[in-house]
């Protein structure tokens, strides 16, 4: 492990940063304040990480709060017209300018908004009628990993806090639901260990010049956050594809030079998703099944993943994402956090300092 890449020390500070946030009430000051009774639906707006941890979290919102959810990039936002909700606009340095517009429309029609932030101070911070904080503190690398856990963990949190004030679940399945959060910040030290491991033993993934991600279910956002980790830090194309839509052209694409990533969980889809790394094994050059099921794999090209299943493992899958992007890089002397077309971003002023 090179003590120079910055990575790392975002990734060993997460269980610290997630039981801190766990132990802070700010969901329910913003919750007691919200008329749930009359709320119709929750929008999120984000772009990148922001916006996989909403789709992550969307179908635990849809299910256990009994709301329906859509999810918006702030382009998308800003070219529609402003649905009837909540609005939840999450940005972790707080500077977006795409979420910044985002937001002054939403203010504009008079909506409701949250804003979420790593950094307070920040404009996004101070636009919104409500705030919440990440509570990782500063994470000063490209490739997010602590920012996206805890703002995962912290979506979730006001999930279960929201139905469990509405009344659309119980004590009993609240409190199962905070079990499994705890569970799952226990677990991170596991998965880092199962994937360094993996990694020393298949060091040949840091060669590969593209790769195909394959997800489904609460995980299709990790899958897409998985994706962007890698791209991010080794530099190279990815590619990514929800479960359902393998068949429908993916396909086409896999032979003997194909890099895949799978995640496989029990829901939906995970008996076709079986059968899809089963005749994948012998066709391509690489094929890594990040298992969260309860019968864990056996095989090399395996990463097992402890089984949650009320949150589909999505916070240790994450971070068997976020160790693969720190570690492949350093195999061949890059730096995961180096400058890499930042003139993009100030082309179109991504941001606004």
């Amino acid at each position: 492990m090179n003590q120079n890449n910055i990575m790392w020390t975002h990734i060993l500070q997460q269980q610290k940063t997630l039981s801190y946030l766990l132990s802070k009430n700010q969901c329910d000051e913003v919750i007691n304040q919200i008329n749930l009774e009359q709320l119709k639906q929750i929008i999120f707006v984000a772009s990148g990480s922001s916006l996989n941890i909403a789709k992550t979290t969307q179908k635990l919102f849809e299910e256990t709060v009994s709301i329906k959810v859509r999810t918006y990039t702030p382009y998308q936002f800003i070219d529609s017209k402003i649905p009837e909700g909540l609005i939840i606009a999450i940005s972790q340095t707080g500077t977006s300018s795409g979420t910044i517009r985002a937001v002054e429309k939403a203010k504009a029609a008079r909506a409701t908004v949250i804003t979420i932030t790593e950094r307070e101070n920040t404009p996004i911070h101070e636009m919104g009628d409500y705030y919440l904080n990440f509570m990782c503190g500063l994470e000063d690398c490209n490739a997010k990993t602590k920012g996206y856990s805890n703002s995962l963990m912290l979506l979730m949190l006001l999930a279960v806090k929201m139905a469990y004030r509405k009344g659309t679940i119980t004590q009993t399945i609240y409190d199962e639901y905070i079990k499994e959060f705890k569970a799952s910040i226990e677990d991170i030290a596991f998965t880092i260990d199962q994937t360094k491991a993996y990694i020393e033993k298949n060091k040949d993934w840091c060669t590969i010049s593209h790769f195909l991600v394959v997800g489904y279910g609460r995980n299709y956002g990790t899958a897409e956050e998985g994706m962007l980790k890698i791209l991010e830090t080794l530099c190279i194309l990815g590619s990514l594809c929800e479960l359902g839509e393998f068949t429908h052209g993916f396909h086409r694409t896999i032979g003997q030079n194909s890099n895949v990533i799978t995640i496989l969980t029990e829901e939906y889809g995970f008996d076709e998703m079986k059968k899809i790394n089963c005749w994948m094994e012998d066709k391509i050059s690489r094929l890594l099944v990040i298992d969260a099921s309860r019968g864990h794999g056996t095989d090399e090209n395996c990463i097992n993943v402890p089984y949650r299943p009320l949150t589909a493992s999505a916070l240790n899958v994450a971070v068997v994402f976020q160790v693969l992007a720190a570690a492949l890089p350093e195999l061949i002397g890059h730096d995961p956090n180096a400058l890499c077309n930042e003139d993009v971003t100030e082309l179109v002023s991504a941001r606004i300092i």
